[in-house]
């Protein structure tokens, strides 16, 4: 029988610091791919091993008329923690021989035309500070690429919309100054008689249908939450917001662009890197790309 398994993407503008100047452009990734499929086509050339993580670029491949390359990075465990188990005998684990390895798939699409990679986030695979370190392992210290993370900072000027929920988790309220918010200051007083030092306020509006946050006062408690002077003392906000089209939440602080995409993987099968590679692009190219490309002009 088939499960559906959510994914989540994660994207990224691919960028070089040179080491010596510090200066900061774009990194040209399609160079290096071109070198890797001249310089170290063969598999176990492209093995590298670094802060302990053992791996390779499995593959390279193109999409959509080829107009984006996707990547499969192979994580390669030594350590063998996995068995086969039947239902009426007991588990056997599974040996490796000297070559042979654990691998674990983390998949990448990249647009050369904008320097955007869309790197998928699998816990037990590559994540993105191993890829710069093995895209790295191929560099020179002048030419370092980083992936820089895309966010979508929430700017309520110039938008028509309604506040739906404020969610923040305070590390230290003590610490907490209300600049600007009236109703922050009346919180931090009644935890100040509490004698407490987190706190969690959650404000939304339940199941009610077609009404919203007062704006004038969200408004200030996001100057006071984004306030330099209390960010130590905040562990998380967010807020959820409308525009009448969809509901979307912003990390007030730290909200990368992502995509989560639905896969249907058959029972005891493989989720192909082919059927990834095709649903990620369609995804990229059909839904994110637009608001990506407005993200970075601004």
């Amino acid at each position: 029988m088939a499960k559906t398994v959510a994914i989540e993407f994660q994207y990224f503008e691919v960028c070089c610091l040179n080491d010596k100047t510090k200066t900061e452009f774009k990194y040209d990734f399609q160079k290096w791919l071109n070198k890797i499929l001249d310089e170290a086509d063969a598999l176990d050339s492209r093995i590298k091993e670094i802060g302990g993580i053992k791996g390779r670029l499995e593959k390279i491949d193109m999409v959509l008329n080829d107009e984006f390359y996707v990547l499969n990075f192979m994580r390669m465990e030594e350590i063998s923690n996995t068995y086969i188990v039947r239902e009426n005998e007991r588990a056997q684990h599974i040996d490796l021989e000297d070559d042979e390895y654990i691998g674990r798939s983390t998949v990448v699409l990249y647009d050369p035309r904008v320097n955007v990679a869309m790197i998928q986030r699998n816990r037990g695979g590559y994540g993105v500070s191993a890829i710069e370190s093995y895209v790295n392992s191929f560099n020179s210290s002048d030419d370092l690429c980083y992936f820089r993370p895309i966010n979508d900072e929430f700017k309520d000027s110039g938008r028509d919309g309604a506040f739906l929920k404020l969610d923040v988790r305070f590390a230290n309220i003590r610490n907490f100054k209300a600049y600007k918010s009236k109703a922050f200051e009346k919180v931090i007083d009644a935890c100040n008689d509490l004698e407490c030092l987190t706190a969690h306020l959650e404000i939304g509006l339940g199941r009610a249908k077609g009404e919203e946050l007062n704006a004038e006062t969200i408004q200030e408690a996001i100057l006071d939450i984004r306030d330099p002077r209390n960010r130590e003392n905040i562990s998380t906000a967010k807020i959820k917001y409308t525009d009448d089209q969809k509901a979307e939440i912003f990390d007030l602080f730290d909200n990368l662009v992502h995509d989560i995409i639905y896969f249907t993987v058959p029972s005891r099968g493989e989720l192909a890197f082919t059927d990834m590679a095709e649903r990620m692009a369609k995804q990229y190219d059909e839904q994110s790309r637009a608001k990506i490309l407005n993200i970075l002009r601004e």
